[in-house]
């Protein structure tokens, strides 16, 4: 345990380093300091009394000490710069208490690691996921449920009763039931869970409000899983927090040692799709037999989905996990890794989407992930699934230069930046094509420090709608509109045409593209 994890801990006591040898001293212990005491351990934290302190001794390794009573120089002690951490305790404070404390400290520590073998014990002996849970329930004393991506549980601890109607539905069907998926998607349970930098802890209130801890299992930072605890036999306790940190870990273990985990299905739809975009499939009667005898329908609404590895840097490992997540959100699809990049054929959309992908458990997936994919425009054509491959590798680029983060990026949103970045190969400058008001405007406000540029750029992003920019710009309608009437005697433009308004609103556009615009 580290120094600084202890005194997170005391921080209702008044305790100062007067020095800090080495803050990474991993300590196992504390022990009182005896008098004329000359031999010291590096790993110890010794505690007593400053007359305690061994007088004029240089030490061969970093030694560490927690004093109380009357402040002095007590490095005037020592010859040279004695490598040691010196920490005093305000006279005010109880040293008993203290000391007491950091004993309760490493007590707790020593139940981690004691509950950490057992954990390992179970890994190394093969007992399973099953197993490894009946174990967590004997260490944590709480009952614990083993849930994938799909919210199906893969292990329910021996221990797990049912003490709500809902709780027995669940363990029988082998599922979260509907009401738990609506209420975890509702709360934003699974974001607050990625987000939380130790398990996250919630009082569910379709389990009558009975407190739950739940920790994130991932693979290669690709999260495959959660471990949810009920606080059913005891109030949750602080090393709970770490051993259910600890379990997440070795469950992830079990868990990449799992056929399900290693090798991905559908293989014998990757070739094809690898030979349709190799353009070597027949024509578009013959790929639709041909998956047809592979048992495979197509839809008339097709997208195509890349996760290059280009923007992503992912393992051979991690592009397993990728595709297992993601065949588990997009059902009826069919997955090849291309030239380094996974690629999802993705198979049909809701009647009430009108022809579009839309699936927020996918672009969350992406984000929380740190990945970034493309997605091709709608297609129905599987001979011109090259062409669609290639709009979908050029959204994930475009989306990269554009924002420079994660998650999933429409060609039909790039559409113009891909016109831009074709003009820009020729003998051109972008900047040529800006409307000159727009420059105009741009060098007004660099002189004289106003806002016009970006006022004008909001009005055009709202349709010219005067209350949702002023919204959205956090002024008054008024002070808007007067803005607008100063921007049409700056550029000399009405501002009441639509050709002109289509012509500015590209020529945000270019700037945008050429980074020369204010960040929204």
């Amino acid at each position: 345990m580290f120094l600084k994890e202890i005194l997170e801990r005391l921080d209702e006591w008044d305790i100062r380093y007067i020095r800090n040898e080495n803050s990474k001293t991993d300590f196992t212990g504390i022990k009182l300091l005896t008098e004329n005491q000359t031999v010291f351990l590096p790993n110890i934290l010794y505690f007593g009394h400053v007359n305690m302190l061994p007088k004029n001794m240089q030490f061969t390794f970093s030694t560490n000490f927690m004093l109380y009573g009357p402040e002095f120089d007590i490095l005037g002690l020592y010859v040279g710069n004695a490598p040691m951490t010196l920490l005093h305790l305000n006279e005010e404070s109880d040293p008993f208490a203290v000391y007491n404390t950091i004993q309760e400290i490493f007590l707790e520590s020593q139940q981690v690691v004691t509950g950490m073998r057992l954990f390992l014990d179970a890994l190394f002996n093969d007992e399973g996921l099953q197993g490894i849970l009946d174990v967590g329930y004997s260490v944590l004393g709480n009952p614990l449920f083993l849930s994938d991506n799909s919210y199906k549980y893969l292990a329910v601890s021996s221990g797990a009763q049912a003490d709500n109607p809902l709780m027995e539905k669940e363990n029988t069907l082998g599922h979260i039931e509907k009401e738990g998926i609506e209420f975890i998607r509702r709360n934003k349970v699974d974001d607050q869970v990625r987000k939380s930098r130790r398990p996250y802890y919630l009082q569910n209130p379709i389990h009558n409000y009975k407190g739950m801890m739940i920790g994130s299992v991932k693979i290669h930072d690709i999260e495959v899983a959660h471990i949810m605890m009920y606080e059913q036999n005891h109030m949750f306790t602080e090393n709970d927090y770490e051993l259910m940190n600890r379990l997440c870990r070795i469950i992830s273990i079990e868990m990449q040692k799992t056929d399900f985990y290693k090798k991905n299905k559908g293989t014998m739809y990757a070739y094809f799709i690898g030979d349709l975009l190799d353009n070597n499939s027949g024509n578009i009667e013959q790929s639709r037999e041909r998956l047809a005898t592979l048992g495979y329908v197509l839809q008339n609404d097709l997208f195509l989905l890349s996760v290059s590895n280009k923007y992503n840097a992912t393992s051979e490992s991690k592009q397993e996990m990728i595709i297992a997540d993601l065949q588990s959100m997009i059902p009826n699809s069919l997955y090849v890794i291309y030239q380094n990049t996974i690629i999802f054929l993705i198979n049909g959309c809701r009647e009430d989407d009108n022809h579009r992908f839309n699936n927020p458990q996918v672009e969350n997936y992406l984000k929380a992930n740190g990945l970034i994919a493309g997605l091709s425009n709608c297609f129905s054509n599987i001979q011109e699934i090259r062409k669609y491959y290639e709009q979908s590798l050029k959204a994930a680029q475009l989306g990269q230069k554009m924002d420079n983060a994660p998650g999933l990026y429409r060609y039909e949103s790039m559409t113009i930046f891909h016109l831009m970045e074709i003009s820009e190969s020729k003998d051109y400058s972008l900047l040529d094509f800006c409307h000159p008001a727009l420059l105009v405007l741009k060098a007004y406000d660099e002189e004289k420090k106003t806002d016009f540029f970006n006022t004008l750029y909001q009005y055009l992003n709202f349709s010219q709608n005067t209350q949702q920019t002023a919204d959205y710009l956090h002024i008054h309608k008024n002070t808007l509109l007067y803005r607008i009437e100063k921007i049409k005697k700056i550029t000399g433009n009405p501002l009441n045409h639509g050709d002109e308004l289509i012509k500015l609103h590209f020529s945000f556009k270019i700037l945008e593209y050429l980074k020369q615009e204010p960040e929204q």
